[in-house]
């Protein structure tokens, strides 16, 4: 009986807003993160991507779970959720991830084939970078600067810091000043559309880290190992 021929990639996220980020980003983004991967949400019989009823706690309680099914059926998986929310928010993210990875491999995942990106606080802390694209899908056509001017005023963006300190709170106050519906859609725009190159978020670079060293960009139509 033949093998079974490995698909690239699984992962696995805590709601749907994080599954419009994380499809826009693979299957649209790839050449601006710097990969190359065969990646398939709808992927008969299952997709590569699955969205978890049990949001960041019930990813973080049962990783093991959710991926060691996939073992012999994908070269590499990730599994994506909040810090806030995950139930472990007294810990450092790092160690949430850690944690994480090491369940992994003693179900069996060979330790550098799996990967946990534990985002600090939430997801929406992808979202802020000096980009006109940001201001543009919150409703400030492109005024960026004023965006700002906004958020520190309301006392969310303290002066010299990179993104708001509570990032999910000044997205709300953004898209609420102009009546824009806060929704997944929103996201998939905002991965679709802002430099990736300038996020300096320690949970996005680990996660353009893990899948640059898993599947480098192609060259003259093969991938670079």
């Amino acid at each position: 009986m033949s093998r079974e021929v490995l698909r690239d990639f699984f992962v696995v996220v805590a709601d749907l807003d994080m599954e419009h980020t994380i499809k826009t980003l693979l299957c649209d983004r790839q050449r601006a993160l710097g990969i190359s991967l065969e990646f398939d949400p709808d992927h008969m019989p299952q997709g590569d991507l699955l969205r978890f009823s049990g949001r960041d706690a019930g990813c973080f309680r049962k990783a093991v779970e959710l991926l060691q099914p996939q073992q012999n059926r994908y070269r590499h998986a990730m599994l994506i959720f909040d810090h806030q929310g995950c139930g472990a928010e007294n810990r450092p993210r790092e160690d949430v991830e850690a944690d994480v990875e090491d369940r992994l491999e003693k179900s069996g995942w060979k330790r550098g084939r799996a990967a946990a990106i534990v985002i600090d606080p939430e997801l929406e802390a992808w979202v802020w970078s000096e980009s006109p694209h940001v201001a543009e899908i919150l409703g400030w056509q492109s005024d960026y600067g004023g965006l700002r001017s906004l958020l520190a005023a309301r006392g969310l963006w303290i002066e010299g810091q990179a993104k708001p300190r509570d990032p999910k709170v000044a997205m709300r106050e953004a898209c609420r000043q102009k009546r824009i519906p806060l929704g997944a859609t929103v996201f998939a725009d905002l991965a679709a559309k802002v430099s990736l190159r300038h996020c300096g978020d320690g949970a996005f670079q680990k996660f353009r880290d893990c899948l640059q060293r898993w599947f480098p960009a192609r060259k003259n139509g093969s991938r670079e190992e």
